[in-house]
């Protein structure tokens, strides 16, 4: 399967010519997440069952994004008997690397502290959530080989 990097620079080369960036915008990354969720290779019925309750798109418009998002190069579909079949090219956790680095360098300007504590104040971390994040750092700090406080 291809890397995100692969995908980005393929999406990079692209941008020249029609605009288009390796970061989807939010009505196609509804469609990776609920395509990420299916076994692949998965129908569009699949896909569509596994979008967000109240996304109300017509399977027409379902079909759009899936086009869309093979154009791209993040998808590939394939005829299976009388249907369509969708395959992602991406991996989840190399997009949402992607584009949660993005996002961070964008609106924190690389601070990780300062996202944290936006979700903290937003209330969308629970102390036991900051708990578990703590433990997680310790552990990810111990394992590190820049870790030196002897």
């Amino acid at each position: 399967m291809p890397t995100m990097l692969s995908a980005a620079k393929s999406a990079a080369a692209q941008e020249g010519a029609d605009g288009r960036g390796a970061l989807l915008p939010p009505s196609e990354e509804t469609v990776m997440a609920a395509l990420w969720a299916c076994p692949s290779p998965a129908a569009r019925r699949q896909i569509a069952a596994r979008l967000p309750a109240g996304c109300g798109w017509a399977d027409s418009t379902l079909l759009n994004f899936l086009a869309r998002l093979e154009e791209k190069g993040f998808v590939k579909s394939e005829k299976q008997g009388n249907k369509n079949v969708y395959t992602s090219l991406v991996r989840r956790a190399d997009y949402c690397a992607l584009a949660t680095a993005a996002h961070l360098d964008r609106l924190y300007g690389g601070d990780v502290q300062a996202l944290v504590r936006t979700l903290a104040d937003a209330g969308r971390l629970s102390f036991a959530a900051m708990e578990s994040l703590a433990r997680w750092l310790d552990a990810r700090a111990a394992e590190s080989p820049e870790y030196d406080y002897d």
